[in-house]
Formats: structure tokens, sequence, C-alpha cells
């Protein structure tokens, strides 16, 4: 049997205006994601430590385990939750990227261990983070849906 770990990456364009506000929000208020894409969070409270401070603990079941303003990444971990009944471990890894003065990127990068081979990928999962993207730049813009 191969290996069950595996990692899936994703990207998307938003506006380099929204780039700072993105990473904000992931980095030190994950809470107001759910202003902006209220279809993939519904809310996040702090379960232990503080918002913006690594070793916290969120509850949307992760917890902030690095922070690099300067390169404008957050990582994550899954600790619990119903993704834990497919894998063994799952985090997530978001980095803004200055493409160009007017875009971004946003790179997701999802790193898991699946619990058996028959676990499925977690591809939906990536796209609701890529998509949340999307919608926290609209948001940002003042663009209503």
């Amino acid at each position: 049997m191969g290996s069950l770990k595996r990692k899936l990456e994703g990207e998307v364009e938003i506006r380099a205006g929204a780039a700072d506000a993105y990473h904000e929000i992931y980095e030190s208020r994950p809470h107001h994601i759910s202003h902006a894409a209220p279809h993939f969070v519904q809310s996040c409270d702090v379960h232990e430590g503080e918002h913006g401070k690594p070793g916290s603990i969120l509850v949307f079941n992760y917890k902030l385990e690095e922070i690099d303003k300067e390169k404008k990444l957050v990582k994550h971990r899954c600790i619990e939750g119903d993704l834990m009944n497919d894998y063994k471990s799952i985090s997530g890894r978001c980095q803004v990227i200055p493409k160009d003065a007017e875009t971004c990127i946003v790179r997701w990068t999802l790193e898991y261990e699946k619990l058996h081979p028959g676990s499925p990928e977690p591809s939906a999962l990536l796209d609701h983070m890529l998509a949340a993207a999307k919608d926290i730049d609209d948001h940002h813009h003042g663009i209503k849906k």
C-alpha cells in the first residue's frame, strides 16, 4: 500500500488592495471570516490563547501554528472535528503572494494523512477555502452578493 500522506494545493487571484486585509483576517481576526463568507464559516471563537498568537486554539477546530507577517503566511492544524473522521492529520497553509500592482495570489496548501485508503481527498474543502478568499476580497471592496 502507498503512503497515505498527501498534499493538495490551489490558488486564486484577489485584488492587491485586499491582500493585507485577507492576511490580517486569517492572522488575527478569523472571527470576521463569517461576515465575508458565511456559507463557509458561521463563527470562530477562541478556545485557548488569543487571536493572532501562535499556539492559540480556535473553535472552528484549528490550531494556529505559524504566522509570518512579512511573508503574509498563516498555518493552521486541525485538532478535532468532523475532518478527523477521515484524516489522521490535516493542516492548511495560506499565503498571500503579490503578483502585480493590481492582483495577488492566495495560495492554500493542505497537507494531510488519510486514516485509510477510502478516505476522500479534501478537494471540496480546498475549493471552499479558495471561494472564501474571493468572498473576503469582494467584502473588503464593498461588493455585495
